[in-house]
């Protein structure tokens, strides 16, 4: 076993769908409920936000259809589906949860719903999220397989894993991705290669590159290190008693809140002034862009006739990058003064946005930040 900060509290995110997913598992083998049960999806479960299977008020569907997209998907309203089902509350399926990881030795677990979505005291530490992955591992290798799924349907669609390390690695198994803006981006990962069958654990990286990279890296040593007893050496790490850090800040540019998972904020259209704008600055840094983009205002603002600041989050081959908007502008000032400006610093210097560009600029980021939330 190799550890570099396994009993640091964290934001779990998603990978509470990993405990969801046991106790629905033990109920399952304890004959309390089977696959073919069926869910009639609530208004809690439909309301949901973040990112989902699809599941409207009213829809039926199986244990086995929600769970899969629980997984698979990372879906939220088939998690509160499942929860209800399973406790008739999620509240009283999250102090099942937390019973269930007390039982297992996760000392420093709690939880508060079933999703993951921020909430004080819902936390735990990548020791503990191990931990749960080979007791999955151990008890329900009949059902283990939903963690490596590449594929689901529903109403005649089919939608692929969000979990990327299962395309991206050679003998990846599962098992579950996480990301919030306060949990920033989480991998509890399965790998088998020959005889060797190794879990990882990555919570808190900065970006979804980054989680992948790390897993993969750890992964590759993990799985050429020769064989050694690690169960009492993982069981036997101390979990720390300190609050988790609140990676907003790296994770979506401080925008995400520290309580409540992805800021509601990010679901919605955010409100801007109506006009058009000037893309001023681009890359990774968001440090960078944004003094950049303040620069570029006080250099422009007189010649643009005003505007104001906004730094749109963009995806971009698997990083996050980040755009600097001066918005609010008339069309004929944002128009002659790109256009001048690239006469004087060349055609990289900026780019003009229409309204119509702004708003889907905006929406990429919502959906991004939604689809993200897993």
């Amino acid at each position: 076993m190799a550890d570099h900060g396994g009993g640091q509290p964290h934001h779990p995110a998603s990978l509470t769908k990993m405990m969801t997913a046991y106790v629905a598992f033990r109920a399952i083998a304890a004959g309390q409920a089977g696959l073919e049960d069926s869910l009639r999806v609530s208004a809690a479960a439909a309301a949901q936000g973040g990112s989902l299977l699809g599941l409207s008020l009213g829809d039926r569907l199986s244990l086995g259809q929600a769970l899969k997209g629980m997984i698979v998907r990372s879906g939220n309203d088939a998690a509160v589906a499942v929860a209800e089902h399973l406790a008739g509350t999620e509240a009283a399926f999250a102090e099942r949860m937390t019973a269930e990881a007390h039982r297992l030795g996760m000392s420093s677990t709690r939880f508060r719903n079933a999703t993951g979505m921020t909430a004080a005291g819902h936390i735990t530490t990548p020791r503990d999220m191990a931990v749960l992955a080979l007791a999955i591992e151990r008890e329900f290798p009949a059902l283990r397989h939903l963690f490596a799924s590449r594929e689901t349907t529903w109403k005649g669609r089919t939608l692929p894993t969000v979990n990327g390390f299962l395309a991206n690695f050679a003998g990846a198994e599962g098992m579950k991705t996480g990301f919030t803006c306060p949990a920033g981006y989480n991998l509890v990962a399965v790998a088998t290669r020959g005889e060797r069958r190794v879990v990882t654990v990555v919570m808190g990286a900065g970006s979804s590159a980054q989680r992948q990279a790390t897993v993969s890296q750890a992964m590759e040593k993990a799985l050429k290190a020769k064989p050694e007893a690690g169960g009492e050496m993982l069981l036997g790490l101390r979990n720390l008693a300190e609050p988790p850090p609140d990676l907003s800040a790296i994770a979506c540019g401080g925008r995400g809140g520290g309580t409540g998972g992805v800021s509601p904020a990010l679901w919605e259209k955010r409100k801007v002034p109506a006009g058009w704008a000037l893309e001023v600055t681009f890359g990774r840094d968001l440090a960078k862009v944004r003094t950049e983009l303040a620069a570029a205002q006080r250099l422009l603002s007189k010649r643009l006739g005003g505007g104001s600041s906004l730094v749109v989050a963009k995806p971009r081959d698997g990083l996050l990058r980040y755009r600097g908007l001066i918005v609010g502008l008339a069309e004929k000032r944002a128009i002659e003064t790109c256009l001048a400006e690239r006469a004087r610093h060349g055609e990289d210097i900026c780019l003009v946005l229409t309204p119509t560009m702004l708003e889907g600029a905006l929406d990429d980021e919502r959906r991004f930040r939604m689809i993200s939330a897993r």
